[in-house]
């Protein structure tokens, strides 16, 4: 299966949010209210995409989950970051965690796997899985998963917001601050770390 879109994995979310608490999928026009999409045909659009993808399936002008997707539960897995040096992060689908309970369906989250242990003191640690909001901001102090240089390598930290500058603060006094100066280095933040999740 190929990586989604934003939008797409919203949508995606929606149905599979619609299938398990009414049992039927969503019709055109519920999308397009939920995602205020006025034209029908940006709603097809974007399932046309899904069709692509892999994640659904079109059988006699139906759509209906593909056998992957029929399995899906939860929080996707969308890659790794690391808690050491950033990595590049490329999103790859490695499964899902069942814990659609724990999060309001009102937002967007996935997880992450951790690699390194800058976070360790925090009680983040190499090979945990890190749930995150997925949101353009956040407080100071606040752990998040950012993508930083021009590379958007990934990594997971605690945000700093200092007058001139942004610090993305480690968890291990082995490692260094990384510090972002608007302007000069890029940031983007992917989302807020709410949850750990870790295999015994």
């Amino acid at each position: 299966m190929r990586s989604l879109t934003k939008r797409q994995r919203q949508i995606l979310d929606y149905i599979l949010s619609s299938i398990r608490r009414r049992d039927r999928f969503p019709s055109y026009r519920e999308i397009g209210r939920k995602f205020r999409l006025t034209s029908s045909a940006t709603v097809s659009q974007h399932l046309d995409a899904l069709v692509k993808k892999g994640f659904l399936t079109k059988a006699g002008g139906k759509l209906m989950l593909s056998p992957e997707t029929r399995g899906f539960r939860g929080v996707p897995i969308v890659g790794r970051v690391a808690a050491g040096l950033p990595i590049t992060a490329i999103e790859n689908r490695e499964g899902h965690l069942d814990m659609e309970s724990l999060f309001p369906e009102d937002a967007v989250h996935f997880a992450v796997r951790v690699n390194g242990d800058s976070m360790a003191d925090a009680g983040i640690l190499d090979g945990d899985y890190v749930i995150v909001r997925q949101q353009e901001d956040a407080k100071s102090g606040e752990t998040i998963v950012a993508y930083v240089g021009d590379e958007e390598e990934a990594t997971v930290k605690v945000i700093r917001k200092r007058r001139r500058y942004i610090d993305l603060e480690p968890r291990n006094s082995a490692y260094r601050t990384i510090r972002i100066r608007p302007g000069h280095e890029s940031l983007r933040i992917a989302g807020k770390v709410v949850g750990l999740v870790r295999k015994l």
